[in-house]
């Protein structure tokens, strides 16, 4: 009896050494559909994937694979908060509140990024049910509506570019409403991008929301030029495969793609067996890859395709030829 009674006191002494009831409770992990359901005046943490970066100003929006919330911060109050892209996976702690409708976290108290170039698909909906993905349940998710014909300013013009701070209906369809931030500028900016004409396109954006009436209000924020989706977002080659900078051993094979893929190379010295490979991972629409030890004066077949993750788009094997005895040929170069 008195070694239980000693045990006890021990246990007793060690659970003290470790529990102090005067600390903070750690806050439980959450995920995004757990930490919306808590709701305004809560302070949650949670992880989840950023799915915009600058282009949208000083809000970021973040996805798990069931829903979407927006995070608000001023990057110099936050450290970390201005860096994150598109693609980090992150773990944040903040307040939740309701911005005319908006479900975010204001203030955001800490974030921690966890990893990068993580990857979440779009839900996907055919243009003439766009307004049907326009709910509450898909506030701050990834959307991509398909096969648009035109964007309709609020004048009931087909606009030809984008503006800043700007609304378009989808189609002219009234509650499918896209806007353009005034934050995506330059080169890869969505202000004053083309549309395209005489085909059909995808809109990809987060869906977000702004409606001091506290319902409605939903708009589909794309965020980058990429974000308007030519060619159902296949790499789709614009420019054919040409070699430049032929030697006896080698050349560097150049073409173009109208979206982002990878580059895939096959070859060899028959158009049915082309038994060799290279492949540069890096996504692109400018595709450069070198073949090098290679026989002189010799014909290869040589077949390019690109991959993304809307699939994979191929050219036919074409014949290329090295320089004979160490000349060096500069045909069809290109910068």
């Amino acid at each position: 009896m008195t070694n239980l009674l000693l045990l006890a006191s021990l246990l007793g002494s060690a659970t003290a050494a470790f529990f102090n009831p005067d600390e903070p409770a750690v806050p439980p992990v959450l995920s995004v559909k757990a930490a919306r359901a808590a709701g305004p005046g809560a302070t949650v943490t949670l992880r989840a994937v950023v799915i915009n970066g600058a282009e949208l100003g000083n809000i970021r929006y973040v996805q798990d694979g069931e829903a979407g919330l927006a995070l608000y911060a001023l990057s110099a109050k936050v450290p970390g908060f201005g860096e994150l892209r598109s693609g980090d996976s992150i773990q944040v702690t903040g307040l939740l509140k309701n911005y005319n409708g908006l479900l975010e976290m204001d203030p955001v108290q800490s974030v921690h990024t966890l990893g990068r170039s993580s990857r979440l698909r779009a839900l996907q909906v055919p243009a003439a049910q766009a307004a049907s993905l326009m709910t509450e349940a898909n506030e701050g998710r990834l959307l991509e509506i398909k096969g648009v014909t035109k964007l309709v300013s609020p004048n009931g013009n087909d606009a030809a570019s984008l503006s800043s701070n700007s609304n378009y209906l989808v189609n002219g369809l009234p509650g499918a409403l896209v806007r353009v931030s005034n934050s995506s500028t330059g080169p890869d900016g969505l202000v004053d991008h083309a549309l395209p004409t005489g085909e059909t396109f995808d809109v990809r954006g987060i869906l977000s929301q702004y409606a001091p009436s506290g319902s409605g209000g939903y708009q589909l924020l794309p965020r980058v030029a990429a974000d308007i989706v030519r060619g159902g977002g296949l790499p789709r080659l614009t420019e054919e495969p040409v070699p430049v900078n032929v030697t006896s051993s080698g050349f560097t094979i150049v073409f173009s793609t109208l979206n982002p893929g990878d580059t895939r190379v096959r070859y060899g010295l028959n158009a049915k067996e082309l038994k060799e490979s290279r492949v540069d991972a890096a996504l692109t629409t400018r595709h450069s890859l070198t073949l090098d030890n290679l026989i002189a004066g010799t014909t290869y077949y040589v077949e390019v395709s690109s991959r993304n993750a809307a699939g994979t788009e191929t050219a036919p094997a074409v014949p290329f030829i090295t320089a004979s005895g160490g000349k060096k040929l500069r045909i069809g170069t290109k910068n």
